[in-house]
């Protein structure tokens, strides 16, 4: 390994996902170092931008996910078997807590956001680490009425940190002036603030924000929203020609780019409609970049169900959708669809990219979760006749547990206990050389 230029490494690694790189730890301290780095954790997750790494919620026990890599798909065979990866949620208080999809997310980050339930605290989580952060409770004007319009998480590069972002209706009880406050919460800072309000109205439902170059966007009837995360000012972005009057617009970001759909709803909004029309904005900001991928006719749209894009492969000139339980390949060159069972996903489900991400929650914020694990460790102490950390030596040794855990995620690795032991652990008195 040693004859391998550091340069070099790095580049190959950042190319690799997330969940090979957590198990790359282990191969040796030199690799630990890089992939614990905090420039490479930026840099790799900029290279999974375009990553085509799904996740999915079974839709009807609602509490099981799955990963599932689309770049497995056969093109050429209708059905195949793919091995679908499952996903573990996280748990607060014993009870578990599983994500609607699609969520707010950036760069493997989802928002578990509660949408119906406000007495609960909003959730940062990493599927891939299994680490996550609670947010403070929201605090809304005395005196004043509010609902939940639009929401989402961002990273803004220019403060290397990640922002929550929620924009609220407000109305005082001596007001008939509605305004759109916005308030968004730090996860360097650990606090919520008020910022500029929103120029624009939100009608209708909660809308997640779709994150993309350093902005949150959120699409209305004819413009996009723009929320740009380091100026916290907003801006518009044009729209793409509308196929019609009562097609409805959807916005996504996907391989790294814009993609919106319309699709023809007859003008309703609760309705499900047909997906219509599919653009992608090939350069970000300029009106004339956008370009029509595909355009299905009423005979097409006959044999399918509700069709909803779920990944942008440009390299190979491909839409994929989802069809139900199944997906439909378009192929934008040929102009053709191919429709593609895969055996092992469950049925009825809901799903959304999500790249596996290297960001940590768990140094700068804590978790206090007893582990099966931790409990193991502590049944093996007492057969050995090792003392047991009592709760007043826990505060005196935080340092000396934080560092262990840098170095041995055990919920993202899955390690047995016999791998390691606490003793044999050597704790460098470098804190910063490790994220």
């Amino acid at each position: 390994m040693s004859d391998i230029p550091s340069d070099l490494l790095k580049e190959i690694l950042r190319r690799v996902t997330g969940e090979p790189l957590l198990r790359f730890r282990t191969v040796c301290k030199e690799w630990r170092r890089i992939i614990d780095d905090p420039s490479f954790v930026r840099i790799h997750a900029h290279t999974q931008i375009s990553s085509n790494t799904l996740l999915i919620r079974n839709s009807t026990t609602n509490t099981l996910l799955y990963s599932l890599n689309l770049d497995t798909l056969n093109h050429n065979e209708s059905k195949q078997t793919i091995e679908v990866t499952a996903v573990k949620p996280f748990s607060r208080s014993g009870a578990t807590d599983v994500p609607n999809l699609p969520a707010p997310s950036c760069h493997g980050l989802i928002l578990n956001s509660h949408y119906y339930e406000i007495d609960k605290a909003w959730v940062v989580w990493n599927p891939l680490t299994r680490e996550f952060h609670e947010l403070p409770l929201f605090k809304t004007k005395p005196n004043a009425e509010s609902s939940l319009a639009c929401l989402g998480i961002g990273y803004d590069c220019s403060s290397d940190d990640f922002k929550v972002v929620r924009i609220d209706r407000m109305r005082t009880t001596d007001s008939t002036t509605t305004v759109h406050q916005t308030s968004i919460y730090s996860l360097k800072m650990n606090c919520w603030r008020m910022v500029k309000d929103c120029p624009y109205d939100f009608p209708g439902h909660r809308r997640p924000g779709v994150f993309l170059n350093g902005a949150l966007h959120w699409v209305l009837e004819n413009k996009i929203v723009v929320l740009v995360l380091g100026t916290e000012d907003y801006r518009e972005l044009p729209m793409p020609t509308k196929p019609g009057e009562s097609v409805l617009p959807s916005l996504k970001a996907l391989g790294g780019f814009l993609f919106m759909s319309y699709y023809d709803c007859n003008g309703n909004p609760m309705e499900v409609g047909q997906l219509v029309e599919g653009w992608v904005m090939n350069d970000y900001g300029v009106e004339k970049s956008w370009t029509k991928l595909f355009s299905f006719t009423e005979d097409f749209l006959l044999d399918v169900d509700v069709l909803t894009p779920i990944a942008y492969i440009k390299s190979k000139g491909l839409v994929i959708l989802q069809n139900f339980d199944d997906f439909l390949l378009f192929d934008i060159q040929s102009n053709s669809a191919k429709m593609v069972t895969v055996s092992g996903l469950p049925s009825n489900f809901y799903c959304q990219i999500m790249p596996q991400s290297l960001f940590r929650l768990g140094r700068s914020f804590a978790v206090d979760v007893k582990s099966k694990a931790a409990m193991k460790r502590e049944r093996k102490r007492k057969r050995m006749g090792k003392p047991t950390i009592k709760p007043q030596a826990r505060v005196e040794h935080s340092v000396i547990i934080e560092k262990v855990r840098l170095f041995f995620d055990l919920n993202a690795l899955a390690w047995s206990d016999d791998d390691y032991d606490d003793d044999d652990v050597d704790i460098d008195d470098d804190e910063d050389d490790y994220y």
